[in-house]
């Protein structure tokens, strides 16, 4: 059976068409990595060869710092996110040996279906059975419900891969600065990075509108540090994408 992940998994393609980068920024535990080897503390225990206060979550992650993420991904990853529960199919079972002791209640509905019976009165069964079973459109889980995923280390919520990446490339371009780096305004940071579509400057903004678009844009910038300080801190309690203090 293939190997389910709550999120999407990179790939890097095949034969001449593999990559080394491949779509890897399009998932979410391609972030993780990224927000991981930017924590200080866990990059202090790389460092020491993983010992230390964080050597049981280097045990499960190793060194992130030297190797590629493809590599990482190989060695470590895909271990890390995999779910453990096979997903339920819709189908017909045709032998007892079909049956699947890990299917409870709470995730599958098993019945006996006696095919002498009226197709109507079958139908008017089903409907009255879902309506008591099957309460609305569930769909996918959230992430934050605690049975959402069985993986070792499930993701903390839903996001976009999108925001992630911008939150990231703001966090780096901040600490450059912080470091004398980076001569940027925070400002001219988010116009760059094209954070806020209706404050981005025009030449033709007077005096009043320039003042009030930078000042939205580094106040976004700022609220973008500020989540992505917090992701990095909490990659150190196995979390992510967690933005809580």
């Amino acid at each position: 059976m293939s190997i389910v992940f709550k999120g999407r998994h990179p790939t890097w393609g095949r034969g001449k068409k593999s990559s080394l980068t491949g779509t890897q920024a399009e998932s979410p535990y391609y972030y993780w990595w990224e927000f991981l080897r930017r924590n200080e503390d866990y990059v202090a225990c790389c460092a020491a060869g993983g010992t230390g206060e964080l050597a049981e979550l280097h045990e499960h992650f190793g060194d992130v710092l030297n190797d590629t993420f493809k590599n990482w991904w190989g060695k470590n990853g895909y271990r890390l996110f995999a779910e453990k529960r096979k997903p339920i199919q819709l189908k017909e079972l045709h032998s007892a040996e079909e049956w699947d002791s890990s299917w409870t209640a709470d995730h599958a509905m098993v019945i006996v279906v006696p095919l002498d019976l009226p197709k109507r009165y079958l139908q008017g069964f089903f409907a009255r059975l879902l309506a008591t079973r099957h309460k609305g459109q569930r769909g996918r889980k959230a992430l934050s419900d605690t049975d959402a995923s069985t993986a070792l280390f499930r993701l903390h919520r839903n996001v976009s891969v999108t925001t992630l990446g911008k939150q990231l490339a703001v966090y780096d371009a901040v600490m450059a600065k912080k470091l004398g780096k980076d001569k940027r305004t925070l400002a001219k940071i988010g116009a760059d990075f094209k954070l806020v579509e209706d404050a981005m400057p025009n030449s033709k903004d007077d005096l009043d509108t320039a003042m009030d678009k930078r000042n939205v844009m580094a106040a976004t910038v700022s609220r973008y540090f500020n989540q992505a300080r917090r992701i990095v801190a909490n990659t150190a309690k196995g979390q992510f994408p967690n933005s809580d203090n």
